[in-house]
């Protein structure tokens, strides 16, 4: 059976109060999000090809990946973030660490490199008569070789000596060619013997010891060998999921459901970490970056697992709404939802 755990007031803001004590390296990859809105009432027929241009009236920019990570943290007020990544000498690369720099985050340890390619989505976002925007296929930039032995080296070396400054350290493992390779692994299963450190990766989670994982419901079950066709497990089946983990690792096991709240798994139990449906219009984009950011800061301030599960959730729960971007979560706006869903319970 399992217990739900259900944040208390006081819980809460002992986290928000302990947030700026803290200190947090994340180490992954760093992306771009670019979107370019074009109002297609402004086209009119091309005389060199048969195509209506799309005529760009908006750009926006946000950091994604393991830089939406790090910007959901920087949110939260900690005392310091050290963020650990690589980018390319281009202007993607360029955008992101004047992005880090102007909003007042250390970028010692962003890295740049001439051989290295900067993750970036762009999106192109038709808008015409009516409410509807459209999304045409994105343009994606991504690092197409593996990493090479001297950045490798020039990444676990950052790393090493960011995380002797840090409480914990956040790992995002999501690209095929990206900074995370086999070494750095290796370092980060090493440095999760002296502090704790939570993993969120795609195919990867298995690939380390002495770690947190953070994988989803689907992510669960592919690791535990299930056929994720058509995948609709109940919470209890994904709890022995979770737990199965755990006992394998010897640490313990997050597994995110969406609406259906974080199963925390530890030591043979399961505790559920109910959340609110939001109601219609959401956006689910970068919401898990925002659970694993907030879920990583209140741990370290001490909250007990499924607590701090808790406390990920709110700040999901407040990124979903904000619609065609990869949001933020504040230590109000937290606060704010708590009471909202305090009342739904």
């Amino acid at each position: 059976m399992i217990k739900t755990n259900y944040l208390t007031e006081q819980t809460l803001n002992k986290i928000l109060d302990r947030l700026s004590d803290i200190t947090v390296c994340t180490i992954g990859d760093m992306c771009l999000d670019y979107y370019l809105y074009a109002d297609m009432k402004l086209s009119s027929l091309s005389r060199e090809t048969p195509h209506y241009p799309l005529p760009v009236v908006k750009e926006v920019i946000s950091p994604g990946g393991g830089g939406n990570v790090v910007n959901n943290i920087g949110a939260l007020k900690v005392k310091k973030l050290l963020p650990v990544s690589l980018v390319g000498n281009d202007w993607r690369g360029v955008i992101l660490k004047n992005f880090f720099k102007e909003n007042g985050f250390e970028t010692k340890y962003i890295l740049t490199s001439d051989s290295f390619t900067t993750t970036c989505y762009c999106k192109p976002m038709r808008m015409g008569i009516s409410d509807i925007i459209y999304e045409d296929p994105r343009l994606d930039f991504e690092n197409r070789e593996p990493l090479d032995k001297e950045n490798e080296e020039r990444i676990i070396n950052a790393l090493n000596e960011a995380v002797k400054k840090a409480d914990i350290l956040v790992v995002s493992d999501q690209m095929k060619n990206g900074i995370i390779t086999p070494k750095v692994r290796q370092a980060v299963s090493f440095i999760a013997e002296e502090i704790p450190v939570v993993v969120d990766s795609r195919e990867n989670a298995g690939l380390y010891k002495n770690v947190i994982i953070k994988p989803n419901e689907v992510e669960a079950a592919y690791m535990a060998g299930k056929d994720i066709t058509g995948l609709d497990l109940s919470a209890e089946q994904l709890s022995q999921i979770g737990i199965k983990l755990s006992n394998g690792n010897h640490r313990p096991v997050i597994v995110t459901m969406g609406e259906k709240g974080a199963l925390w798994c530890d030591k043979g139990k399961a505790s559920l970490a109910p959340t609110v449906k939001a109601e219609d219009p959401v956006d689910f984009v970068g919401a898990g970056d925002t659970f694993l950011a907030a879920f990583c800061c209140a741990f370290a301030t001490g909250a007990k697992g499924e607590d701090a599960a808790a406390f990920a959730n709110l700040a999901s729960g407040v990124t979903v709404k904000k619609i065609g971007t990869t949001g933020t979560a504040s230590k109000a706006e937290i606060a704010v939802k708590f009471a909202e869903n305090i009342k739904k319970w």
